[in-house]
């Protein structure tokens, strides 16, 4: 599958996970997306305080589900912080 990150900057994928960030005691404070690239390295995303937990969450869960139907996606306008 192929992610477009940034203009000009398209990468080959084999997996994408959407979890809830748990800061230990149980409470969600925030939407984080994992990549595992074509050749095995990891990126993980959070998305913007400034994003809403329901809105993140659904966003991300949007963004992999085209993913998956189409096999590219525009990830390139999310509000993401890379980790």
């Amino acid at each position: 599958m192929r992610v477009l990150f940034a203009a000009g900057r398209v990468r080959e994928v084999t997996d994408v996970e959407v979890v809830g960030m748990d800061v230990g005691d149980g409470q969600i404070i925030g939407t984080q997306i994992n990549f595992i690239m074509a050749n095995g390295n990891k990126i993980e995303f959070i998305y913007s305080q400034d994003v809403p937990i329901e809105e993140s969450g659904q966003s991300a869960i949007e963004f992999v589900q085209e993913l998956y139907k189409n096999g590219f996606a525009d990830f390139s306008q999310q509000r993401v912080e890379m980790l």
